[in-house]
């Protein structure tokens, strides 16, 4: 593993936002607790062409304060997955899953319902010891060392395909987790990693795709460098479609051999690196523009609404450093509703707010699948003049 620490000295900062609110962080009315912030820099490894953050937020201040708080994953591609799953060399209905999250529970479901019975996923409290009921992802990957890893195996069986959906971009110390996960699964068998697939958001200058959670920003080439470069093969590897961000999935081997130590591709290192840059400068540009066209929508129509209270807006919002002209923002959790934004004191109310006569602009800052079901809804809404605008470049 000497070579792969190795490559970590080799960083070039791409950008610093300055300071950043922990995007989960709504308030309360009228409270007086301020939104922490920290800063918050986007770095190059110019070895392998990852990008990652500088210096992640605490752990402790990204940890949840809600128990309400959820995340959605895309699942769409699992039939598929779990198909070629059980088709996979030596996998019969005695062979045993293992899983790591709550986010791999439904793929677990799934095997279920095919016969493949012989079944455990990691219990937070139980082989983690984390008793609070807000810890996340966020929280297991820290807990998740290798003695730690080595316990669970022990208590539950080391497993025959090992499921890992959406969790090694949270890592804080991305090899020790990758240690910690193959110390699971038994000779001979799979991991199967799920991520989301940033290149898209990379080639568009699409700003959502820096959260504070994610500490890495994978493309195909990578992520393939890095399982390459820990020693594993790979059995199967694509990235699935999805109108927000793709999902790299890979399903892997220990590679007899050892890590690799081949040298990365010179050229697509340096077209990874080109990317990267390409994508700091769509954002200031991009910046700019919005600045100027919402400016003038809201001299020319009226107020100025977001729709979603999540990650994707706070970070719209605060990267491009819109949320003065932003006059509340909408969600119909009931959870969120009268609380207020990490990012501007923004009110969140509920879309009835959307009859109110001042509202004219409304940006749509929820996942892009779900855009046109609430331009569906608000109907009357565009009939007397208002108008939807999504956040995401690609659907300007």
């Amino acid at each position: 593993m000497d070579d792969i620490n190795n490559l970590e000295s080799a960083d070039e900062k791409l950008v610093d936002f300055g300071l950043q609110p922990v995007s989960n962080r709504f308030t309360l009315p009228d409270s007086q607790d301020a939104v922490p912030s920290f800063p918050l820099q986007l770095r190059v490894n110019t070895e392998t062409g990852l990008v990652h953050l500088g210096q992640p937020f605490p752990l402790g201040e990204v940890k949840p304060r809600y128990d309400w708080l959820t995340c959605y994953e895309p699942e769409d591609h699992l039939d598929n997955l779990v198909e070629k799953l059980t088709e996979l060399p030596n996998i019969t209905k005695q062979s045993v899953f293992g899983a790591y999250s709550f986010k791999d529970d439904s793929t677990l479901c799934r095997l279920e319902q095919l016969g493949f019975i012989n079944n455990w996923r990691i219990d937070p409290k139980l082989d983690l010891g984390i008793s609070d009921v807000c810890a996340n992802v966020e929280t297991y990957q820290s807990f998740l060392v290798v003695d730690k890893a080595k316990e669970i195996c022990k208590r539950r069986g080391a497993v025959d395909v090992l499921i890992v959906r959406h969790v090694i971009e949270h890592a804080y110390d991305l090899y020790t987790f990758i240690d910690a996960i193959r110390c699971m699964v038994k000779p001979g068998g799979y991991i199967v990693w799920e991520l989301p697939d940033c290149e898209q958001a990379f080639t568009l200058g699409d700003c959502t795709t820096i959260w504070e959670e994610h500490i890495y920003y994978f493309t195909s080439f990578t992520f393939k460098q890095l399982l390459q470069h820990s020693g594993f093969s790979i059995t199967h590897f694509e990235s699935v479609p999805y109108a927000l961000e793709n999902s790299l999935i890979a399903i892997v081997q220990e590679n007899q051999a050892g890590a690799s130590k081949k040298l990365a591709d010179v050229k697509q290192v340096a077209k990874e690196i080109t990317r990267a840059k390409d994508f700091v400068n769509k954002l200031f540009q991009r910046k700019i523009e919005l600045r100027n066209k919402l400016i003038k929508l809201k001299a020319e129509r009226g107020l100025i609404c977001i729709f979603g209270a999540g990650h994707l807006s706070v970070a719209f919002l605060s990267l491009m450093e819109l949320s003065d002209l932003i006059f509340c923002v909408i969600d119909d959790n009931p959870n969120k509703k009268e609380k207020h934004m990490p990012i501007g004191g923004l009110k969140i109310v509920g879309s009835e707010a959307l009859q109110h006569g001042d509202i004219k602009v409304c940006l749509l800052g929820l996942n892009p699948q779900n855009q046109s079901k609430v331009i569906d809804r608000h109907k009357n809404f565009v009939k007397e003049g208002g108008i939807f605008i999504s956040i995401f470049p690609e659907q300007d």
